[in-house]
């Protein structure tokens, strides 16, 4: 018997808390094999650098394997995230509150991360 295979369509809540919690994971230990420097474009809008994202704000991020410089902005991370949820990985983070999909940043680990942030900037995985 062939398996079958079923596209979905999901709608995941993705709260400002959610990801200022995924862009910590990732500038706290999960891009730092591959990105040398993050910092702040323009003004700072939160008090961390991890906070400019949801706020509308950017980051430049070192690539010092490629000796590259890329913008990431909440455009770009909210592509990576969905990009996350549509390919096969072993690493869940969604749950369900109230019939509704939604991202359990508990699960996001340095690796989750990384992977939102390589997909928002590189639209694969290419590092790790």
């Amino acid at each position: 018997m062939e398996n079958e295979v079923l596209k979905l369509e999901l709608e995941v809540i993705v709260t400002q808390e959610d990801i200022d919690d995924i862009m910590a994971g990732a500038l706290e230990g999960g891009i730092n094999y591959w990105c040398g420097k993050a910092e702040v474009a323009g003004d700072y809008l939160g008090e961390y650098a991890s906070e400019q994202i949801s706020r509308g704000g950017q980051l430049l991020l070192h690539d010092f394997e490629e000796d590259k410089t890329y913008t990431l902005d909440k455009e770009k991370f909210l592509k990576g995230l969905k990009m996350y949820f549509e390919k096969p990985h072993p690493y869940d983070i969604l749950e369900e509150i109230d019939n509704k999909l939604r991202v359990d940043t508990c699960n996001a680990d340095a690796t989750v991360c990384d992977m939102i942030i390589q997909y928002a900037l590189f639209d694969d995985v290419i590092y790790g």
